[in-house]
């Protein structure tokens, strides 16, 4: 874990992260006292998101939202994050300028790996999510052999999450409450 800038050092980089102007094909997060900057994501990445947020979208009720590259606010670490997918329930915003969640109205998150992504997510993002009480953490990982998905839940809100479940693609995962649906992980594509 990284230790808490400064507040001084935070708030500049805070300052710092608002006013980016980011090259084509690139995004920002704050992760572990960082601005990290990455690639936007492949189409092969992007077809898992789709079909993804394609088969939430039937199981959740109609007051949810199932949303992509929403920044998400982690209040016990003063990270943001920007996950591929983020399911949140109507009313977690109070102003069409809202441009980020936070994590407390946030239901399950959702990483899909890319090589540029793959070890903040495996271990940071796992990290950040847990530490602000994330219920679902999803994680597709296609870069896993013939590709895995990871479902972690039940967040001890300092930096673990009690349950874990990996399946291989193809196989079925259970994602639990709030959520409580089954998912055949065989609508992934394979590489």
């Amino acid at each position: 874990m990284t230790a808490p800038l400064p507040d001084q050092e935070f708030e500049t980089l805070l300052e710092i992260h608002a006013r980016l102007e980011l090259p084509e094909g690139k995004r920002a997060e704050l992760i572990g006292g960082e601005i990290v900057i990455s690639p936007t994501p492949t189409i092969f990445h992007n077809e898992i998101y789709a079909r993804l947020q394609r088969w939430l979208n039937q199981g959740v009720p109609e007051d949810w939202f199932v949303t992509n590259t929403t920044t998400v606010f982690l209040p016990a670490t003063e990270e943001r994050y920007i996950p591929d997918l983020v399911v949140y329930k109507s009313g977690a915003t109070s102003s069409p300028d809202d441009w980020q969640l936070n994590a407390d109205h946030v239901l399950l998150v959702a990483e899909i790996t890319s090589p540029s992504t793959r070890d903040r997510d495996l271990t940071a993002k796992v990290k950040g999510y847990a530490h602000s009480n994330v219920p679902v953490y999803l994680l597709v990982d296609p870069h896993d052999g013939d590709g895995s998905t990871t479902v972690y839940s039940h967040p001890d809100g300092k930096g673990l999450y009690r349950d874990e479940h990996r399946a291989m693609f193809g196989e079925k995962l259970t994602l639990p409450e709030p959520l409580d649906l089954s998912l055949d992980t065989a609508l992934f594509p394979k590489k």
